[in-house]
């Protein structure tokens, strides 16, 4: 979470403002919404204005009849509307663990002796399904402990709208808190069963997280006081043999005179950007460019290249990536050891199987760098050896000696492969077939 003035994000907000709470009968029906692209404090202008909001649906201007659970495109906010509850707004703010974004008491503040307001939350991180609206509803009232008979249910439906409040009596107080979905990590899961884009069962609800148990404590009392007392680059160079950095799924051993490495089905990296492509310095993460997010994905990546991994290892390896992948030059909000303790500790909690479309690569090989050492080829010269080599061990695999180039081209089309019959009349002539086998009748 950060704390910023420099946060901007779509709403949708009503064509018309209210100094009164609009009417249901003959009012409420008749509303129109128009996106707007604003900052926090425009935000709380357009609500204590008393422009109704809501998220961002697939149409950038509709009215209510548009505005459904199948038309939900996105939010950049949840909000939680507590209705007549007994304690009042700053009080309940003050208390709270998560504190919301912004707040503003509604039209309807105080009456019968009962306090209405709205805690509204911002993120980073855009939610982009009914599904995900809903979790993080539970999500924030579970985190900060707030039961759920203190709000109105329709808080959980994603496409639901908000009043503001221009009636002149509104109390409104602004954090510039800016949450990222990791932050609130140790408390997400599916609280909700039997969700679909479509509509959203509000009757299936759990009010507490699972309790499970996770590898997510020092395992090395050493190591655990090091990593509290000593310097970053000290930890680092103190354990580097103490605890493996694997960045990639192991490789298959090839020899020195095969130009290539071909990469297993389900093989997985952390990858990184250079200053140049095959060689340079590494470009490390600034400010508002997502490190805590990266910081986490690639804890779930050392996760899934090693299952076993354990807490002090993911740790260490969170802090080598800190150090050398991401900087916090110039940042508002620091990342220190303390965070990096927190992100090891959500990652460690994390549940895998929610990641397995992480797995695979676009890339089919990778240069072998002992090939270029060994015979001093460039790795850009290395690359079309392989290339070459890769393609012609492919149609070896699939030549027919009995069909004809044209066949030929055909069948390995369907394959896959897809070459033209000048190279395959240059793989014929390569491997000594210089014509192919015409069926004999």
């Amino acid at each position: 979470m950060t704390t910023t003035t420099d946060y901007k994000f779509w709403v949708s907000l009503s064509t018309r403002k209210f100094d009164h709470k609009p009417d249901r009968e003959t009012e409420v029906g008749k509303l129109r919404f128009q996106r707007i692209y604003t900052d926090v404090d425009g935000f709380a202008e357009g609500i204590a204005k008393g422009y109704c909001y809501a998220p961002i649906f697939t149409s950038a201007t509709f009215g209510m009849t548009d505005k459904t659970d199948a038309n939900f495109c996105y939010s950049s906010f949840v909000s939680i509307d507590i209705d007549h509850t007994q304690v009042d707004m700053n009080t309940m703010v003050d208390g709270l663990v998560y504190k919301p974004t912004l707040s503003y008491t509604s039209c309807s503040n105080g009456e019968n002796g009962k306090y209405s307001y709205r805690l509204i939350y911002c993120f980073n991180d855009e939610i982009n399904s009914n599904g995900e609206y809903a979790n993080y509803v539970h999500t924030l009232l579970a985190a900060n402990q707030i039961p759920i008979d203190d709000i109105d249910k329709r808080s959980i439906k994603a496409s639901q709208y908000y009043n503001g409040n221009g009636c002149g009596n509104i109390d409104l107080s602004i954090s510039n808190i800016i949450y990222d979905k990791i932050d609130l990590i140790d408390y997400y899961k599916d609280y909700i069963s039997n969700i679909s884009n479509e509509s959203i069962n509000i009757t299936h609800i759990h009010t507490h997280p699972t309790i499970m148990t996770y590898d997510d404590t020092f395992k090395d009392k050493q190591f655990e006081a090091d990593y509290w007392s000593m310097k970053m680059e000290n930890i680092l160079v103190k354990y580097l043999d103490v605890y493996p950095n694997i960045e990639h799924t192991p490789l298959p051993e090839v020899s020195d005179d095969t130009p290539y490495i071909m990469f297993p089905a389900d093989y997985i990296e952390i990858r990184r950007y250079w200053t140049s492509k095959d060689s340079g310095r590494a470009i490390k993460l600034k400010d508002k460019e997502g490190r805590r997010r990266k910081l986490f994905i690639n804890g779930i990546i050392r996760r899934m290249i090693n299952p076993g991994i354990t807490f002090d290892n993911l740790l260490y390896n969170l802090l080598y990536e800190l150090v050398y992948y991401v900087t916090n030059y110039d940042a508002e909000n620091i990342i220190d050891k303390r965070e990096i303790y927190n992100i090891t500790r959500s990652v460690m909690k994390a549940d895998l199987s929610r990641s397995d479309g992480m797995k695979g690569t676009s890339r089919k090989f990778m240069v072998n760098p002992n090939y270029c050492a060994k015979y001093g080829v460039s790795r850009k010269k290395a690359r079309v050896i392989a290339s070459k080599s890769i393609s012609g061990n492919r149609i070896g695999e699939l030549y027919d000696c009995s069909k004809t180039d044209k066949e030929n081209l055909e069948l390995m089309k369907q394959q896959g492969l897809e070459i033209s019959l000048v190279t395959l009349k240059r793989w014929r002539k390569e491997n000594g077939i210089v014509k192919y086998k015409k069926n004999v009748s």
